[in-house]
């Protein structure tokens, strides 16, 4: 199992609308795609679909002045560098009003047109894309941003750069619908790769954060 550095959490509370419990059936989406590569079309419309019925309120809902602390958190401590950077499920691009002035290169991109329909102003360019095919050369990520979002380990590989990383932030911690541990982020890369990661994890509030990286760049 790769190596995990824990760093001491902070304070902070997440002032979002809770819409809803834990949505278990994206719990179970998410363990299929990490664990066992799972994932098809009607897998894709199902997320789909849901999703773009969240798309209309889903600002409203989450936007909030802490909504990025987790995030903000993980690239200072993290140590996250890069000049391409991809935020994938990026929803109604919430994170990019504090990502866009940090990166050459900012771009996000999400499976719901109906989330990106919705995108806030100044959002960076929206790629509607499936994650586990994205329409990007291989080693082209410095950074690759998965924040309450499945993991497509294999096709994370291909796309990071070498010494790329992988933010990976659960909003709210073990009860986000879409929530994996660090421990099993990592070993999910290392199934798919063959090869070692490492990551730094903490908290701040209720949430979670892990930086990933391959453990030889």
């Amino acid at each position: 199992m790769g190596v995990i550095e824990y760093l001491s959490g902070i304070g902070g509370v997440d002032e979002g609308t809770r819409g809803t419990v834990v949505n278990h059936r994206m719990r179970e989406v998410t363990e299929l795609v990490a664990e066992d590569g799972t994932w098809d079309e009607s897998l894709a419309v199902e997320v789909r679909t849901l999703f773009d019925s969240l798309a209309p309120e889903w600002t409203a809902t989450r936007d909030h002045p802490m909504r990025n602390a987790p995030l903000l958190d993980a690239l200072e401590r993290g140590a996250v560098e890069g000049h391409i950077v991809l935020e994938l499920g990026a929803g109604t691009c919430i994170s990019a009003r504090d990502l866009v002035a940090r990166y050459d290169r900012l771009l996000a991109a999400d499976l719901s047109w109906g989330m990106l329909s919705h995108a806030v102003a100044g959002a960076p360019p929206l790629i509607c894309a499936d994650g586990s095919a994205l329409p990007l050369a291989d080693g082209t990520l410095d950074v690759l941003i998965l924040q309450n979002m499945f993991l497509f380990a294999a096709e994370v590989d291909r796309c990071l750069a070498v010494g790329g990383c992988v933010v990976w932030v659960n909003s709210r911690g073990p009860e986000t619908p879409i929530h994996l541990s660090c421990d099993a982020v990592v070993t999910a890369l290392e199934v798919a790769t063959g090869i070692g990661w490492r990551a730094v994890t903490s908290t701040v509030g209720e949430a979670t954060w892990a930086v990933v990286r391959r453990a030889v760049a």
